[in-house]
């Protein structure tokens, strides 16, 4: 009896030697600093991607009033330029929000 109580004493003694060692969290940080930047860095890029997408279907819808304004003076069928450039227009703000919203 008296050697296995010795033989926990010495499990036990084992068992709390690691408490010195650094808490494992203290090593991640740089690695999630390291990720954060690096999605900092990708969501920018969607965002100015969005931007651009958003810029070129209010050009879009622009362009489509105009065409279809001067067709509509003029006399001329406007419909194809009107559902063609309008749905366009849309989709690339749509495209765009959807990049700058992160979707």
């Amino acid at each position: 009896m008296h050697n296995f109580s010795n033989k926990v004493a010495k499990m036990e003694s084992m068992h709390h030697s690691n408490q010195d060692l650094p808490p494992a969290e203290s090593s991640v940080e740089p690695v999630d600093s390291a990720l954060d930047a690096l999605s900092k860095e990708k969501h920018e890029r969607r965002f100015q991607t969005g931007i651009k997408w958003m810029g070129v279907g209010a050009l879009t819808l622009v362009l489509s009033f105009v065409i279809n304004f001067l067709c509509f003076q003029c006399a001329v069928d406007f419909h194809t330029p009107m559902y063609i450039l309008t749905s366009l227009g849309a989709l690339g703000i749509l495209k765009g929000m959807a990049n700058v919203f992160g979707l």
